[in-house]
Formats: C-alpha cells, structure tokens, sequence
C-alpha cells in the first residue's frame, strides 16, 4: 500500500507529464504516435519511478517539443518554454522524491519544506536564463562579442550564487 503523500508525489508526475504533452500541441500540434507512447511512458514511470522510464520520458518530451515546436518568436511563444522548463523541472523533481523515500511511509514535513525550496530556487534561476534567451533571439550582433558566451558566462555565475546560497550553513564556513 502507498501512502497518500506518494501517491501526492506520483499524481504531480502524471500532471506535468501531462502538462507537457499539452504544452506541445498548444504550441505545435505535436505528433500523435509520439503522444500516445508518452502516455504511455508515463504510466510506467508513475508506477515505476526508480527505472529508466523516467529518463526515457523526459527525452521523450525532449524530442517531441524539439521536433515538432517552431523556434519562439514573440512573448507568447517565449512564455510557453518557460512554463515546459517549469514542467519538466515538476517532472523531473517528483520522480526524484518519488524513489528517495519508502513509497509505504509518509514523506516528512521537512522533506517536504527542503524539496518545495530548492525546487523553487531552480524555478526562480531559470527566469533569468529564459529572459536571456528571448532577448538574444531578437538580436543580431554581427562583429560584435557573440550572445551566447554571454550568457553562458551569466549562467555560470548565477549557477555560482545558487550553489552558494543553498548551501547548508555547515559548508559556508
């Protein structure tokens, strides 16, 4: 028997998996053989989160919003990577909590509390990597220093700065 905060934590699986599919034919149409063995994938990750089902589902997810998604030109379009970043983060975050706790004991408070706050920093440090990225699509900078390390160097420093203000306390001295 599961307890009721696994089955909480296996439901947010189903939900941003679901979301994500949604999210591609929102914005592309999707491919529809390849929607049905998400699905698919999906009930076996759910069931199954400590097997390469879970993996196999986010590439899945991957190359279906890749293959199918036209490149983001307008706020609308921007707007929608942003919220399949935040999915797949829900995803990827549920099914991690999904196999770190015992699926037949309640996953404790403080679990809950530290995993809600790192979840939230990586939702929060993404903005600014997704502002980014739709300002520099709008841009062309011929002879000039190219964008792209640009923003790989902001990405390293603000990777940096989340490392070093979610660290326990105990490593910062």
């Amino acid at each position: 028997m599961m307890s009721p905060s696994h089955l909480a934590v296996r439901t947010v699986m189903a939900l941003s998996s679901a979301g994500l599919l949604a999210l591609t034919y929102a914005a592309s149409g999707g491919v529809l053989p390849v929607a049905v063995a998400l699905a698919v994938l999906t009930a076996v990750a759910v069931a199954r989160p400590e097997s390469w089902a879970v993996l196999a589902l986010v590439l899945g997810h991957a190359v279906h919003w890749t293959a199918t998604a036209p490149a983001p030109e307008n706020l609308a379009q921007w707007t929608t990577v942003l919220g399949g970043a935040w999915l797949v983060l829900l995803l990827h975050v549920s099914a991690s909590a999904a196999v770190t706790w015992p699926s037949r004991t309640a996953v404790p408070g403080r679990g809950w509390r530290r995993w809600a706050v790192r979840t939230a920093v990586v939702a929060v440090a993404v903005v600014p990597v997704w502002a980014v990225g739709a300002v520099t699509r709008q841009q062309s900078l011929r002879g000039e220093v190219s964008m792209t390390y640009v923003a790989i160097a902001g990405l390293a420093l603000l990777a940096g700065a989340v490392f070093l203000l979610s660290a326990p306390s105990a490593r910062r001295h």
